[in-house]
């Protein structure tokens, strides 16, 4: 039996997504021959550990978003780089004993590793121990970091040539790095019914729909968004997504109340591919694996005030391609929704560029590169 490890972990919804998406493409080939096991990396480290990771990085995101910025760059730059990487591993390295043990006892062929801290204690395995399995890094972002460079990473498989040029700045060598996307859940490229989703939610087939999707967490100004569209003079029909955030569930129930269009709202879903294939526009935050669903779907996004960093990265690279609309301020979102709904031909150019840059079966190509890796 072929042993194949999908690790990722749990600071934002993303990084764990992308893992979901290549053992669901894993599982659907079916293959006898091959065992799989998915885990949260950070599930093998001290509990103490697990916990600050993750509420550092949303403390950060939510309450200190330009502190977050500053650290995201300054560690970006080479020497600085060079002087936190190695207090970095040293960290990680001692609260990951757990996590080493498992690879260990397991003895995978084939790690693929969604999150940077994965990638580097294996990494440094691989340096350190001769372990044996080969490691594929997925950046799951569209631009590269420097906390994406994992020594011994035998295959890097990024979203885009930028991102390409990003790791080839960093000296890795072209040869060790696959332009193959960011992996997204096999349904996102698979046909849908639109008229039967719609029909279901209680929704118009003749209005314009925007979806708003404030992620996991439900992060972001969204109910200044939701009042945005409704004052918009055309008729509209909104989609509000809010994540685990069951308070602002709670504010939107609330308030549409009192608008003119009508409006659903929902907590955390599992079907978010169903909701963008009914949606003409998306409004939310430029993750990468909500760039890359979009994408996958055609559908147009508007990007307010990105966090300086990944996300502004992101934003950037959609916007480049005209895929996407960033907005700088909430206060600018109208006269962008207005422009818009006035000249739909702009959303059906958008999505006519989008089709030139998707990659919806990253998920699908990941997967058969581990199996070949596995072989070899």
């Amino acid at each position: 039996m072929k042993k194949i490890l999908i690790a990722y972990a749990t600071a934002g919804i993303g990084h764990k997504k992308a893992a979901l998406a290549v053992k669901a493409a894993l599982d659907e080939m079916a293959l006898n021959d091959v065992e799989i096991k998915l885990i949260d990396a950070l599930d093998y480290t001290s509990p103490f550990f697990k916990w600050s990771y993750l509420q550092l990085y949303l403390f950060m995101v939510n309450k200190t978003p330009t502190l977050w910025g500053l650290s995201y760059f300054v560690t970006d730059n080479p020497i600085a780089n060079l002087l936190i990487s190695k207090f970095r591993r040293l960290n990680n390295w001692i609260n990951s004993k757990k996590l080493i043990e498992l690879i260990e006892s397991w003895k995978p062929d084939v790690i693929i590793s969604t999150h940077f801290f994965a990638s580097e204690v294996v990494g440094d395995m691989k340096k350190r121990d001769n372990l044996g399995s080969k490691l594929i890094t997925v950046v799951t972002d569209y631009r590269s970091h420097s906390w994406w460079i994992a020594d011994k990473t035998d295959v890097y498989v990024v979203a885009s040539e930028d991102t390409k040029a990003d790791l080839i700045r960093w000296n890795v060598e072209e040869s060790r790095i696959k332009v193959l996307g960011i992996p997204v859940e096999p349904v996102f490229s698979k046909p849908v019914d639109g008229k039967a989703i719609l029909d279901k939610a209680g929704l118009l087939d003749d209005r314009l729909t925007i979806l708003v999707i404030g992620g996991g967490f439900g992060v972001g100004p969204i109910e200044a968004i939701v009042k945005t569209i409704d004052s918009i003079s055309r008729p509209l029909q909104i989609i509000a997504i809010c994540g685990h955030n069951e308070e602002l569930v709670k504010k939107l129930e609330e308030l549409k109340a009192g608008f003119k269009d009508k409006m659903i709202v929902m907590g955390f879903v599992n079907n978010v591919y169903e909701y963008m294939e009914i949606a003409d526009l998306l409004i939310s935050k430029s993750g990468g694996i909500t760039v890359s669903e979009s994408l996958a779907k055609e559908l147009p996004m508007v990007v307010i005030a990105p966090i300086i960093g990944q996300e502004t990265r992101n934003c950037s690279f959609i916007v480049k391609h005209g895929t996407a609309i960033k907005v700088d301020r909430i206060d600018g979102l109208k006269e962008a929704l207005e422009k818009l709904t006035a000249h739909p031909e702009r959303l059906v150019e958008m999505r006519a560029r989008i089709q030139k840059i998707k990659k919806p079966s990253a998920c699908y190509d990941v997967a058969k590169l581990a199996i070949e890796m596995s072989v070899k």
